[in-house]
């Protein structure tokens, strides 16, 4: 049986614990301490509160039709967007589907696809390169192959549409994205993500980081190649249970 990366970040952290000892809840706030924020459209909270539709859904749903902006689309295709979403959530979550979208749903997912769309063309234009759609993220023995959200050259953008902070998981999310890339890098097919971006559209916030800066933190000053091995152990021992 194999697992997603985000499913491995989340749900098999004791792996991390091990690899990455330093990414402690202290450590955390450091890096999110470090954050900036982007003016953004907030989401109204009444409407939130008569939104009957899953968050995980509706925030897919904001994200997908960001995408569509991105792409120069000129009206938002509900039905195809809401579709799409269906599809990825079915990935991830057991999605409850109902049966049509509310108005409520439409304005509260356009607006998080708007500010998404605002941010992303700012963050390709101020770093000089063009948006890559859903950049492929290798597997490696177990862990599944899957995507990404967002890449700008050698960086990876990640989007997380809550009402907190990072957490350790969506550091541990990026940190993964990062191991299988130099994992891949090293056997020869494929290149190593050099930074990332955390992107919140719905509180506007952004955390970037170059990854040697963010490993040498989190990695009690294990060199890349420790790492690497480390975490084959680790996985391959879990390959033996």
């Amino acid at each position: 049986m194999q697992f997603d990366p985000r499913t491995v970040a989340r749900e098999i952290s004791g792996i991390f614990d091990e690899i990455f000892p330093q990414l402690t809840p202290g450590i955390v706030a450091h890096f999110n301490a470090a954050s900036r924020i982007v003016p953004v459209q907030s989401l109204c909270k009444d409407l939130l509160q008569q939104s009957a539709l899953q968050r995980s859904m509706l925030f897919e749903l904001g994200y997908i039709v960001g995408e569509r902006l991105l792409k120069d689309a000129v009206e938002i295709d509900w039905s195809a967007c809401f579709a799409e979403t269906v599809r990825r959530q079915r990935v991830y979550f057991d999605a409850k589907l109902p049966e049509q979208l509310e108005p409520v749903d439409q304005h509260l997912a356009e607006t998080v696809g708007r500010n998404l769309a605002a941010i992303m063309t700012s963050l390709s234009a101020s770093t000089g390169h063009s948006i890559v759609f859903r950049p492929p993220i290798p597997g490696l023995e177990w862990i599944a192959s899957g995507y990404g959200d967002f890449a700008l050259g050698a960086t990876l953008v990640e989007v997380k549409c809550t009402a907190r902070r990072f957490s350790s998981a969506d550091y541990r999310q990026v940190a993964i994205y990062w191991l299988l890339s130099f994992a891949a890098a090293v056997e020869g097919h494929g290149k190593e993500w050099e930074n990332f971006v955390l992107l919140n559209p719905r509180s506007g916030e952004i955390v970037t980081m170059a990854f040697d800066a963010f490993l040498s933190i989190i990695s009690s000053g294990r060199t890349k190649v420790d790492i690497l091995q480390l975490f084959l152990s680790l996985v391959g021992s879990r390959l033996t249970r």
